[in-house]
């Protein structure tokens, strides 16, 4: 099995995939494409998509959001989003990308409610400060 890159990464995920995982990301490909393992020569990794040369066929795209790797990088980002702000900001860029790209519905639904978890986790952080947070005593006259 042959790895190769061109052009650039299209996220941080897939950029920092190492030898050792190749081959599982082979697996996860074959899985994708529903064919086995050892049909896969190589993959080349694209701006917005992986490319699978085949040996049945000639070769194939895959969209990196078609990969369990999208979902995970996305669960990390929500999880590790420490504001409020973080976490509209990157919401809103799901939506829009939702928005323009087809996405398993089950998928969608489970980002959703991991997004609303994490807000209801800030607001209760926020709250938790503001109640312990002492306020400062106006001077006596």
């Amino acid at each position: 099995m042959k790895y190769s890159r061109n052009l650039h990464p299209h996220t941080q995920t897939f950029a920092r995939h190492q030898s050792a995982s190749i081959s599982n990301l082979a697996l996860v490909l074959a899985t994708c494409l529903g064919i086995p393992p050892d049909c896969i020569l190589r993959f080349e990794q694209w701006a917005n998509v992986l490319f699978v040369h085949r040996k049945d066929r000639g070769g194939q795209f895959i969209s990196y959001r078609n990969l369990i790797h999208w979902l995970e990088a996305c669960v990390q980002a929500i999880r590790t989003c420490k504001t409020h702000q973080a976490l509209q900001e990157f919401g809103q860029l799901l939506k829009t990308k939702i928005e323009r790209f087809t996405y398993a519905a089950d998928a969608i639904a489970y980002l959703r409610r991991l997004w609303q978890q994490r807000k209801a986790q800030l607001d209760l952080d926020l709250n938790l400060r503001s109640f312990y947070t002492p306020n400062p005593c106006p001077n006596p006259q």
